[in-house]
């Protein structure tokens, strides 16, 4: 008699039991748009310091003056060079690639920033070399004496893998390292990420 009392209840409980919707389902701004991954890297593309001609800044962020060069970065690429930062015409020199940089300053001949969730530093007075011998950029800059990485400290931040708008649905970047560019466009899957 329990055995059947005990059937019934828990197939009575079974029967009340209500389907609970997902809250995205729910709320009206999910079925508008959302972010996806649009440019993302992987921690082994981080080693990837290179100097390279100058190029369009699309996305200015950091800028930083000393007496003889301008720098200003350009958000999870690298930082543009220019000569004469006082000139109302500044030159742009090189472009340095560090592909997910996000703030930086410049000191006794050395850029020091973050890269993902590292902090490197490396030599750049060799810049002054290659004004001096105009063409000989690969001679100069095969010296580590004169431009290269010295140092670098892992995992002292924490990338941020989300839009920088908030109250906003975006594809969760569970399969990759770093998101550096997002995508906004209208939902077409469900997204699970809420910032």
């Amino acid at each position: 008699m329990h055995k059947i009392l005990l059937l019934s209840v828990f197939v009575g409980l079974l029967s009340s039991c209500q389907k609970f919707e997902s809250f995205q389902e729910n709320d009206p701004s999910y079925a508008n748009e959302g972010y996806f991954i649009k440019t993302s890297l992987k921690k082994t593309d981080l080693g990837l310091l290179k100097l390279e001609n100058p190029r369009v800044l699309e996305n200015p962020s950091d800028m930083f003056v000393d007496g003889k060069y301008l720098y200003i970065a350009e958000y999870a690429k690298g930082i543009q060079i220019y000569s004469d930062p006082e000139s109302a015409n500044p030159q742009a020199l090189y472009f340095i690639s560090i592909p997910a940089i996000r703030k930086f300053t410049v000191k006794d001949g050395h850029i020091i920033c973050d890269n993902g969730n590292d902090l490197i530093a490396f030599r750049i007075s060799g810049f002054d070399k290659l004004e001096l011998y105009p063409g000989k950029e690969d001679s100069v800059l095969a010296v580590s004496s004169n431009f290269g990485l010295i140092n670098r400290k892992a995992d002292l931040f924490s990338f941020p893998n989300y839009p920088i708008e908030r109250n906003v649905y975006f594809e969760c970047p569970d399969s990759v390292d770093f998101v550096v560019e997002w995508e906004k466009k209208v939902i077409d899957k469900k997204l699970n990420c809420y910032r």
